[in-house]
């Protein structure tokens, strides 16, 4: 696991940040324990922000704090990610409707995600797929820019890594990779009606591969 270090400016967001991909990236995995001096020998600072970090993961429903034992990264039920995914449905399709006159733009930044899921379906690197297919979903809401709507996305990044895992490490890549270039076809249209209705297809057809894993 390479070593990250933080720098001067929010030093909490840093090491919130930077658990936060550990925790996505599998270097810290449901019912590990997150110790605090630990932490802060890694990153070169003070346990204070470490503390503060902590507490905020807590605060957005990553970590839970275990009586005598500490802070410890949440195991999500099936439930909790199920309703994750509904949420990020949701949002993904309202924000369709929400991106007026930058399309192109939008259209142009989908087809380089697109070009590094099918890089990684080559090489059939899940790791890789999983991180180009959220930037993927997340350019889409983020070109409503509406602040609010992106960061509830954002909050629900661990519930989704846990279920994109577990989908695409037992569906072809190509299956999974094919439901996206027309998405990226009909907003190069302008056809925002029909990018909502393929991104509505593309989760129930993702539903039906994560009910068959229950």
């Amino acid at each position: 696991m390479a070593k990250k270090t933080v720098v001067r400016q929010s030093l909490k967001d840093q090491v919130k940040s930077i658990l936060i991909d550990r925790m996505i990236d599998g270097d810290l995995v449901p019912g590990d324990r997150i110790k605090e001096l630990q932490v802060a020998k890694e990153l070169g600072t003070s346990q204070a922000p470490v503390r503060e970090a902590i507490r905020c993961l807590e605060t957005l429903g990553y970590v839970e704090h275990i009586p005598h034992v500490g802070a410890m990264v949440k195991t999500f039920n099936r439930k909790e990610i199920e309703e994750a995914y509904q949420v990020r449905e949701a949002l993904e399709v309202h924000a369709t409707t929400q991106v007026n006159d930058k399309l192109d733009e939008l259209a142009n930044e989908l087809d380089i995600h697109l070009e590094q899921m099918l890089l990684a379906t080559q090489k059939r690197n899940i790791r890789i797929f999983t991180e180009a297919d959220n930037q993927f979903h997340r350019a889409i809401v983020a070109y409503c820019h509406n602040d609010t709507l992106l960061s509830i996305w954002e909050s629900l990044k661990m519930q989704l890594q846990v279920i994109a895992t577990l989908v695409e490490t037992s569906v072809p890549l190509d299956e999974i990779y094919s439901l996206h270039p027309p998405i990226v076809e009909a907003f190069k249209m302008q056809s925002q009606d029909r990018a909502s209705l393929l991104l509505q297809g593309h989760y129930k057809i993702l539903s039906g591969y994560w009910k068959d894993l229950k």
